[in-house]
């Protein structure tokens, strides 16, 4: 992998002063674009998956990071959250006295209601206009 020096050094070697010759993609930034795409798909697909309205609409860490390829999936819980979901962490004990937490979608309590209120409020801005 190429460092930003070495692309800036060989430029003044040359002495090129149009576009640089090499063209980094955005992964060596720290962006990529491609995951951010793939990202808002499967945090559609898990929103979808937690609002079912059949029994089994709970996912847990593994099922989440083996069925759908989350890398960290409570950052994917949390990103959720921030759109405004309300989603809950639930914990269970299995008949093997194992504890097993899995994510599910609620109703927001009047309490996260309040407390959103509250939020727009702060920043001087009308909660029911």
């Amino acid at each position: 992998m190429f460092k930003l020096s070495d692309i800036l050094s060989f430029r003044s070697e040359r002495r090129i002063t149009s576009q640089p010759v090499l063209i980094m993609s955005d992964s060596y930034y720290g962006e990529n674009t491609m995951s951010k795409r793939q990202s808002n798909s499967v945090k559609s697909k898990i929103l979808a998956y937690l609002s079912k309205d059949s029994a089994y609409n709970t996912l847990t860490a593994a099922k989440m990071q083996s069925v759908y390829g989350v890398a960290n999936p409570s950052a994917t819980i949390n990103e959720l959250r921030n759109d405004g979901h309300a989603i809950y962490l639930n914990t269970r004990t299995n008949t093997n006295g194992d504890k097993v937490s899995f994510y599910r979608l609620g109703a927001p309590t009047k309490r996260m209601v309040a407390a959103g209120i509250a939020a727009i409020r702060l920043q001087g801005e009308r909660a029911f206009a």
